[in-house]
């Protein structure tokens, strides 16, 4: 085979890479020239082995042989692109001193690819001689579209990156270059199924790039381009592909869903398109229950598995490539039930909220009925099985999460449990446990949750339940354990034996974000002044006023007959609140003697409201003594990212400085997080949602992010 560069005649060149030197720094003039004379350097210079082709007759057309031993059927088989001979080549080697023994020629000889079912694919090179060896080195080797070069390209034409490719030394280690007694070299590699694409149909070339052993490695920065590249054609076909959705199965059916099934599925015709950008979600390939009545879905999808797009582009993913997936997943024990129907689906890179689908799986894409569920028999049960324990994650509004959670911020944490192959009991009962850990794990001995598990409601030593756990009940710290116990009578007046039987980890939730979602519902709950807003409007002089009044309670007031405040009547809806705050030392108003009942608040000023609305209550504390350290000489609230949470001393130079450092002490508001979260103290006004963060926590003893 020729190689891919073919330099044109240079006089006085002594060996091929110094010819194509030349040949490319005169290549650099054209572009130079070009640019003078506004042509594109695209446009301005081809590269050798086509600079003469409109003076040449047309290119010769080769198609490309399949592998005899190797039978397609017509109707299967994908016609390879034809290859074309550069006119001129023969002369072109011959004027340049390229030899037959400065090429390679290479031979693909495990025939035809099947891209539908993958295989081996093994390349031989010709003999490499000594003297070869000694003269030039081994760079690249891969799958590239037909025609294209290797990674970057001089003919100013789009190159895609390679398949199977690599650095012909790392693939040495790899142990898929194989040195032959001959002096030829193999190179014989894995093409999993269906990782071609299949459309529009794909011709490919087997490539080698060398370049001359003197020379200096090549760079893709570097305009000069040593690089000699050997290429045949690979042989393709594929599969017909189904023209429904399909899905493929490595069981018939599965016989024991007590216990754990690992399962391969394939999907085949899988339409389902990324419907986010930039495509960071997956896939959601999903089983629901089928009402036999009706033969529609029903309830919440029992499994979930997410499967990745593999159609990509430079940036996201968008579908399935070959519009076909794998996936090995582990159904766990107990999700499916024997007898019941299902149904498998996908949703298409996201996942739906509650409630958002008025008829279960209505938002499922390539739907198909999935595998019977049977019940095991005496031959196939599983004897003495280990109990199992598995709590669906909770879907929330926000978010979804692969982990079950609670968290102290929700006011209702619902889990949806399974325990499967619990041993029969001859006395006592079974009951599910929630129990705190500590930062190691360690259970504390307190427990958020007992609720018994009824003795009719274990068969098989199968049970589920929906446990329901208060917000209240949580800690903010460490996180849980749902544990099934044994409790076994006392004898003679003793207390209960307890044995723990299985359990798993529930992950606490406590972040600024829920801490915020939490606030907000509850200043919604009090009813306190714009509770209705959803969004960070901004807050007034009245707003605040108002919602310090109501959270006292509303207290009469001895209104006087005649306004302190020139801008404020005695007949205004908010006297009373204007009244009160002046009585109990909340504000005065402002230098000039008037309210200014609809001036914005800034954040420093509303915690200095806080700060008197605490004290006229009694409520606020000593000033905790501070060290001297380099953090404390800080001047701001973390103006970097180098500080997070509470651990910061304003400096002086801030308005109601006090208060405001009290707030930051109470941990009312100051609060820094590596999401983002930063209550900085500034010329700031504060929203809707700050003024619900800033009372909830003056109102809960402080915030109890750390």
């Amino acid at each position: 085979m020729s190689s891919f560069f073919r330099p044109t005649t240079v006089q006085g060149a002594k060996t091929p890479a110094q010819k194509i030197r030349i040949q490319n720094a005169q290549s650099k003039k054209a572009i130079s020239l070009s640019l003078l004379l506004g042509m594109t350097p695209a446009l301005a210079v081809t590269p050798a082995a086509h600079a003469d082709a409109a003076q040449t007759k047309p290119a010769q057309v080769e198609p490309a042989q399949a592998d005899p031993a190797s039978p397609v059927s017509p109707a299967a088989s994908l016609q390879a692109t034809p290859v074309a001979t550069v006119p001129g080549a023969a002369e072109a080697d011959a004027a340049t001193g390229i030899s037959d023994a400065d090429k390679i020629d290479l031979k693909v000889t495990t025939g035809t690819l099947n891209i539908s079912q993958g295989g081996t694919v093994s390349v031989t090179t010709s003999p490499l001689t000594p003297e070869f060896r000694k003269k030039y080195k081994l760079f690249q080797f891969g799958l590239v579209n037909r025609g294209t070069g290797y990674e970057w390209s001089r003919t100013g034409e789009a190159t895609q990156n390679p398949l199977y490719s690599g650095r012909v030394d790392h693939l040495r280690e790899d142990g898929i270059v194989h040195d032959n007694p001959d002096g030829s070299i193999t190179f014989t590699f894995e093409v999993k199924k269906q990782t071609i694409r299949a459309t529009p149909s794909p011709a490919l070339d087997v490539v080698l790039t060398y370049y001359p052993a003197g020379e200096r490695e090549p760079n893709a920065e570097e305009y000069e381009d040593p690089r000699l590249t050997a290429r045949t054609p690979l042989s393709l076909t594929q599969d017909p592909e189904p023209d429904h959705t399909t899905y493929v199965y490595s069981m018939p059916a599965i016989d024991n869903p007590w216990v754990d099934t690992q399962l391969t599925i394939e999907g085949y015709h899988i339409l389902s398109k990324q419907l986010l950008e930039p495509g960071s979600a997956p896939a959601y390939l999903m089983l629901y229950e089928v009402d036999p009545a009706t033969g529609l879905m029903v309830g919440k999808p029992v499994f979930t598995h997410a499967v990745r797009y593999t159609d990509c582009g430079e940036y996201y993913c968008w579908s399935f490539l070959n519009n076909y997936f794998s996936a090995d997943v582990t159904i766990p024990a107990g999700t499916l039930r024997p007898g019941k129907s299902y149904m498998i689906g996908v949703y298409s890179g996201f996942f739906p909220n509650p409630d958002e689908e008025k008829v279960p799986g209505s938002l499922l894409t390539d739907v198909a009925p999935f595998i019977p569920v049977r019940s095991p028999n005496s031959n196939t049960e599983v004897k003495d099985a280990a109990p199992v324990l598995r709590v669906e994650p909770q879907q929330m509004d926000q978010y979804r999460s692969d982990s079950p959670q609670v968290s102290p911020y929700w006011e209702k944490n619902t889990l949806q449990v399974r325990a499967v192959n619990l041993p029969k009991l001859t006395e006592g009962h079974y009951r599910f446990s929630m129990q705190a850990t500590d930062a190691s794990g360690n259970l504390t001995g307190q427990k958020a949750l007992e609720q018994d598990i009824a003795a009719d409601r274990i068969q098989s030593g199968y049970t589920e339940a929906t446990l329901t756990v208060p917000g209240e009940a949580l800690n903010y710290q460490g996180g849980y354990k749902l544990v099934v116990e044994k409790v076994l009578p006392g004898q003679g007046g003793a207390a209960d034996s307890v044995q723990q039987v299985v359990s798993t980890d529930i992950d606490l939730v406590v972040n600024a974000f829920e801490e915020r979602e939490a606030a907000k519902r509850w200043y919604k709950a009090q009813q306190l002044p714009k509770s209705e807003l959803y969004y960070s409007e901004n807050m007034t002089r009245r707003d605040l006023t108002v919602a310090l009044y109501m959270l006292a309670g509303s207290p009469k007031v001895e209104l006087p007959e005649t306004s302190p405040y020139p801008d404020v009547q005695p007949n205004d809806p908010d006297y009373a609140a204007y009244i009160w705050a002046r009585q109990k030392g909340i504000t005065f108003g402002w230098i000039d003697g008037s309210f200014h009942p609809d001036a914005k608040v800034y954040d420093s000023s509303a915690v200095a409201f806080l700060y008197r609305y605490q004290r006229a209550q009694g409520k606020v504390p000593a000033a905790k003594p501070r060290p001297v350290s380099s953090a404390s000489k800080k001047s701001s609230l973390p103006g970097g990212s180098s500080e997070r949470g509470w651990n910061t001393v304003l400096g002086w130079h801030y308005s109601f400085h006090k208060e405001s450092q009290w707030a930051i002490d109470q941990h009312i508001w100051g609060y820094i997080s590596e999401q983002s979260t930063y209550e900085a103290y500034g010329q700031s006004f504060i929203g809707h949602t700050e003024l619900a963060t800033m009372l909830y926590r003056m109102e809960h003893g402080g915030s109890r992010l750390t």
